[in-house]
């Protein structure tokens, strides 16, 4: 009967181990803006391309979530300046990206944008932002070169710019 009680103890202290650091507080509250595409070339914004680019988006957010970063619902100050300004709008005016972002809950805010300045390579860029101090903590930028079709390169790519972004989140939320 002892060994019964004693396993049934070992056995709910492993369960609870395994279980705390899934329940962990969240690397940082985050608000994550899609990726907008700055199509450069003559023939801008096509249909397929537009699709890779939201792939580019889902998969980073997916990404970013899995590696321990909270979400947080983009507000309605920033999706009108999503709609109604130009892709890179945001990029460019960050204190103004920030101060929209203010009083979300939100520490930080992901800007995207995906210039395709050719038809051969997009680059998708990212900044990260401190919402308190409006100040880029971290800018990042890759090549994705592929056709639209290849799903593979797109899903490495957005990982690829999560991670960095989740691992910067560990550091800057360490200190």
């Amino acid at each position: 009967m002892k060994s019964l009680i004693a396993r049934s103890i070992f056995t709910i202290c492993a369960m609870v181990m395994f279980v705390l650091p899934a329940q962990a507080e969240p690397v940082a509250k985050v608000m994550v803006l899609d990726y907008q595409l700055n199509d450069m070339t003559d023939l801008p914004n096509a249909p397929e391309e537009l699709e890779r680019i939201a792939y580019l988006s889902s998969i980073y957010k997916q990404r970013l979530a899995e590696d321990g970063v909270e979400l947080v619902p983009v507000n309605e100050a920033l999706q009108h300046a999503v709609k109604n300004e130009s892709p890179a709008y945001l990029f460019d005016n960050v204190p103004n990206a920030a101060k929209m972002a203010q009083g979300s809950g939100a520490d930080y805010l992901l800007i995207g944008v995906a210039l395709k300045s050719t038809y051969l390579f997009v680059y998708p860029r990212i900044l990260l932002v401190d919402i308190r101090t409006a100040d880029v903590v971290m800018a990042r930028a890759a090549q994705l070169e592929s056709s639209w079709s290849d799903e593979n390169t797109t899903k490495r790519t957005a990982e690829k710019l999560a991670d960095m972004v989740s691992e910067e989140l560990k550091t800057l939320t360490a200190n």
